[in-house]
């Protein structure tokens, strides 16, 4: 714990450090949002001199920072809102009445996330069949310490990992394929009630119906190629834990990849890096193996969708689609996207 916050808790919870290890534990995780406000207010001030006097100012605050800055304040308040041993601490929303303590695995998290999600879709579209519980972890946010320094920790099954590795993949090479770019529609930028409309528009030089339709074979294959990953490794059940160390400067970063659902039984959230560190798979080459044959398997199939789109598809077809209208509150923080 960083001098700047214990002199935060003594300050504002006096009685913290006199407190045992489950009541301290029980506070991190239901900090009164007064405190949180006190502390935070503290350690903006002795950090950064930077002084705040409400919460709108303190979204100020973070959204002026760099990333440095940002991982120097999230490594400070770690230890007084994670849980265990590396003080860890998951970055997502939680259903009413429930902390991180109320998960002592992984797979209880995420086994409970997962039957909300499924819920929620059924909910929505009544036609909706629920998917078979396999792991649903994807890019999942959580803060930790990792041999006593501060990181950010990323949460996938290895299925959802390779997934968002093909999907950018497969974008890159549609963009080869059929070259194009974004371009600002006629509302950009406009205003509209309390923010302002988001109209990005594809110029492709006369090819956009076939773009379209290349980029609407590819979701619709991708996303079958996800059920297949996600069946394949649920199947096999490695029960492994690859450990990918993507840390910069100024962003230190880890992305925890695990192989199935049951591996995620044997994750306990107060002891996450000794429970990934047991099943951890340090060699990589399988699983960089498995990436590139699933590269070469989506090339082929994109060449293949291009070649039948630009011989047969006829552009005067319009598919039909929901018509949705994009804005940015005034407020937040997204206007270089208006740029």
């Amino acid at each position: 714990m960083l001098p700047e916050l214990k002199k935060a808790i003594m300050k504002f919870v006096p009685d913290y450090f006199s407190w045992d290890k489950k009541r301290q534990e029980q506070y991190r995780v239901d900090t009164p949002e007064e405190d949180a406000f006190k502390i935070m207010q503290y350690l903006l001030r002795e950090l950064f001199d930077i002084s705040v006097y409400n919460d709108d100012e303190v979204e100020d605050a973070w959204r002026a920072m760099n990333e440095v800055q940002c991982s120097k304040i999230n490594d400070t308040l770690l230890p007084i809102k994670g849980i265990g041993e590396d003080f860890f601490y998951l970055n997502e929303a939680f259903p009413s009445q429930k902390n991180l303590l109320s998960f002592e695995t992984l797979y209880d998290y995420d086994f409970d996330d997962y039957k909300f999600q499924e819920d929620s879709r059924k909910k929505e579209q009544k036609d909706y069949e629920k998917k078979p519980y396999r792991g649903s972890l994807y890019l999942t946010w959580a803060r930790l310490m990792i041999d006593d320094s501060f990181s950010y920790g990323l949460l996938s099954m290895v299925a959802g990992y390779l997934y968002c590795q093909l999907d950018e993949y497969g974008n890159d090479y549609m963009e080869k394929l059929i070259p194009h770019e974004f371009i600002h529609g006629k509302n950009h930028g406009k205003a509209q009630g309390d923010g302002y409309l988001f109209d990005l528009k594809i110029e492709a030089k006369g090819l956009e119906s076939q773009l379209d339709e290349l980029k609407h074979r590819f979701w619709k294959h991708l996303s079958e190629m996800y059920e297949r990953l996600m069946d394949e490794f649920d199947k096999k059940s490695k029960q492994r834990v690859f450990i990918l160390n993507q840390s910069q400067v100024g962003n230190p970063n880890h992305h925890f990849l695990f192989t199935d659902k049951e591996i995620l039984k044997r994750i306990h959230f107060k002891t996450f890096m000794r429970c990934c560190c047991a099943a951890e798979q340090t060699d990589h080459s399988l699983l960089s193996r498995k990436l590139e044959e699933e590269k070469q398997l989506l090339t082929k199939y994109l060449d293949n969708q291009y070649k039948d789109i630009m011989e047969n598809f006829d552009p005067k077809i319009v598919r039909f689609r929901k018509k949705y209208k994009v804005i940015f509150h005034r407020d937040s923080g997204f206007h270089e996207l208006l740029d």
